[in-house]
C-alpha cells in the first residue's frame, strides 16, 4: 500500500491511495469465510457450501466493501497523522482513479480535498450591530396587570353585554356558538353591546370576526373547511353572557397571584410586569441580534472558499440537486458555509459548551415554571424529576434544547466581542426600526443574501425582515459534523470544517 501527496499552493489538494491485492487479501479471505458460515446455498447446509461457489456468488461485492473500508481507514489516518484541517469530505477526482474490480491486483484512488481557509477577525474594525432593548410602556404594564387581575378575578353573568365579555348564542334549533367580544370587529361589537339574554341579532359572521381562525372556532369547523363564498349570515339568539370581574389589588390578590411572597404590593407588581414584558421579547431580540451579527460578519470578514470544488461536492452528495438549481441557490450555500467557518473561529479558545446537566436543568426549570410554580417543591420533586427523565429520553427534544442553549451562549459571546449599537424603545419603536430597514433594502433591490446558523440556511434578508415585522406585530414568537470515513463513493455530509 502506498499513499502519495504533494503540497501545492492554494486550498485544493490531491491524495492518491494505492492498494495492491496483498493489502486486502487477508481481510477478503476472512470475510468470505464468515459469509460461508451463514450463506444459504441450495443443496448445502449453512457452512458446508464449497468455497469456490461462495467466491463465485459473493467475492466481488465483499471485495468492494473491504477495499472501501481500507480507503476510509487510510484516508482518516492520513488526515490525522498530518494534522490536516480541511473542509467538507474528500471527493473522488474524475478520470484520475484507476479502479477496475475485474482486475483486482492493483487499485489507485485519487481524492481531492480542500484545506480550511485561514480566517482573521479584527473585531475593532467591524461595523456596529444593533442590539435592541425593549422598554415597557405604561400601557404594557396596565395590560399585564389587567390580565393578571382577570386571571384571579370572579366569573359573573351580567344582564347586558359589554366589551370584553364572552357570549353564547343559538344559531338555530341544533347549532350553538360561542365567542369573545374582542374577536369581533368594531362594527360587529356595536350590534351586541347592550344586548340582553334572549335578544336576537342578525349577523354576517364572516365579516363580523377579525380572523378566519375565530370564525372557524365559532362555527366549530376546521379553518380549511370554511366556504370561501359563504357569508355565514345567521339570526342568533343570545343565551348566555359571561364576564370576568378583575380582582382588586389587595393582600388576597397578591397571595393568590404570588404565593411565594415575591410580589406583595402594586409597586412590586409593576416591577414584575416590566421583567415579564422584557422576557417575553428576549428570544425574538436575541434572534434578531444573531441574524444581524451573522450577516455583518459574513459581509465583512474574508472567508475564501473553493467554489468549483463546493459545487462538485454538492452535486455529488445531493442526488436530487441539478446544476441549474445549484447555480440559483449557490450563494445561499456559500454564505451558510462561510458562517460555519466563522462560528468555529469565534468560539475558538472560548469555554462555550453545553453539558447534559445544562439540558436537564432547562427541562427542570421549564416544568417548575409552567406546571408547578404554585406547588411546594418537596411535594412535587419526584414528579418533576420523572418528567425530566422522560424528556431526556427524547433525542429530538434534547438536540433542540442543546442547540438553543448553545445559541444563547454564542449570542452572549458575540455581544462581548462585537461593536454594539445599543438602542432602546417600546415594541412600536422596534417594529418601526425593522419596517424601515426592510423598506430600505427593498428600495435598493439588493442581491439575495442568506446566512446559516447551525443546520438551517437563513432566508433572504428581505423575507427575514418581513417575517420579523409580522411576528412582532402579532406578538408571537448546512451545520457541519465530523465525517467518520471517506467512502470510495462520497456520501452526503453536513460538516464543512475538520480540525
Amino acid at each position: 500500500m502506498n499513499i502519495r501527496h504533494e503540497n501545492v499552493p492554494g486550498q485544493l489538494q490531491e491524495v492518491t491511495i494505492e492498494i495492491n491485492k496483498e493489502d486486502y487479501a487477508a481481510e477478503l479471505d476472512a470475510a468470505l469465510k464468515k459469509q460461508r458460515r451463514t450463506a444459504h446455498v441450495p443443496g448445502f447446509r449453512p457452512g458446508n457450501a464449497p468455497m469456490g461457489m461462495i467466491k463465485k456468488m459473493y467475492e466481488k461485492p465483499i471485495m468492494v466493501q473491504e477495499i472501501d473500508n481500507i480507503v476510509n481507514r487510510e484516508m482518516d489516518k492520513f488526515m490525522k497523522d498530518n494534522e490536516v484541517r480541511y473542509i467538507f469530505e474528500p471527493i473522488p477526482v474524475e478520470g484520475k482513479s484507476k479502479v477496475n474490480f475485474d482486475e483486482p491486483d492493483h487499485f489507485e484512488f485519487v481524492y481531492e480535498y480542500a484545506l480550511a481557509p485561514e480566517v482573521k477577525i479584527d473585531y475593532a474594525k467591524l461595523p456596529k450591530v444593533v442590539d435592541f432593548t425593549i422598554v415597557p410602556t405604561d400601557e404594557d404594564r396596565e395590560g399585564f396587570i389587567k390580565q393578571l387581575r382577570e386571571r384571579h378575578g370572579n366569573y359573573i353573568t351580567p344582564e347586558t353585554i359589554e366589551a370584553g365579555d364572552s357570549v353564547s348564542v343559538k344559531l338555530d334549533e341544533e347549532k350553538e356558538g360561542f365567542f369573545f367580544m374582542r374577536d369581533l370587529t368594531d362594527a360587529a361589537q356595536k350590534k351586541f353591546l347592550g344586548k340582553k339574554k334572549d335578544d336576537s341579532v342578525t349577523v354576517s359572521w364572516r365579516k363580523a370576526f377579525i380572523s378566519e381562525v375565530a370564525l372557524a372556532r365559532f362555527l366549530k369547523v376546521d379553518e380549511k373547511n370554511l366556504e370561501a363564498d359563504n357569508e355565514y349570515k345567521y339570526k342568533v339568539t343570545i343565551k348566555h353572557i359571561g364576564r370576568i370581574e378583575p380582582a382588586e389589588l389587595n393582600d388576597e390578590f397578591f397571595k393568590k397571584a404570588y404565593p411565594d411572597g415575591s410580589v406583595k404590593n402594586e409597586k412590586e407588581l409593576k416591577a414584575e410586569a416590566d421583567k415579564v414584558i422584557v422576557s417575553q421579547y428576549k428570544t425574538e431580540l436575541d434572534r434578531q441580534f444573531m441574524n444581524d451579527a451573522i450577516e455583518m460578519l459574513i459581509d465583512n470578514v474574508k472567508v475564501e472558499l473553493p467554489d468549483d470544488f463546493i459545487k462538485r461536492y454538492i452535486l455529488l452528495t445531493q442526488k436530487d440537486m441539478t446544476a441549474e438549481t445549484l447555480e440559483s441557490k449557490y450563494n445561499d450555500y456559500k454564505r451558510a458555509f462561510q458562517w460555519q467557518i466563522l462560528e468555529g473561529k469565534i468560539v475558538e479558545g472560548s469555554d462555550i459548551k453545553v453539558e447534559l446537566d445544562d439540558v436537564k436543568n432547562y427541562f427542570r426549570d421549564y416544568f417548575i415554571k409552567n406546571y408547578f410554580g404554585n406547588f411546594n417543591m418537596d411535594d412535587v420533586k419526584d414528579r418533576v424529576e420523572e418528567l425530566v427523565k422522560q424528556s431526556m429520553e427524547n433525542k429530538e427534544y434534547v438536540k433542540n434544547v442543546y442547540d438553543m442553549l448553545f445559541d444563547q451562549k454564542l449570542t452572549e459571546l458575540l455581544r462581548s466581542k462585537l461593536n454594539i449599537d445599543h438602542k432602546k424603545g417600546d415594541i412600536k419603536a422596534y417594529v418601526d426600526m425593522l419596517t424601515a430597514r426592510m423598506e430600505g433594502k427593498q428600495g435598493k433591490a439588493p442581491a439575495k443574501k442568506t446566512a446559516a446558523k447551525k443546520s438551517t440556511a437563513k432566508k433572504s434578508e428581505e423575507v427575514k425582515e418581513e417575517k420579523k415585522v409580522k411576528e412582532v406585530k402579532e406578538e408571537k414568537e448546512v451545520k457541519t459534523k465530523k465525517a467518520p470515513a471517506k467512502k470510495t463513493t462520497a456520501k452526503k455530509s453536513t460538516k464543512t470544517t475538520k480540525e
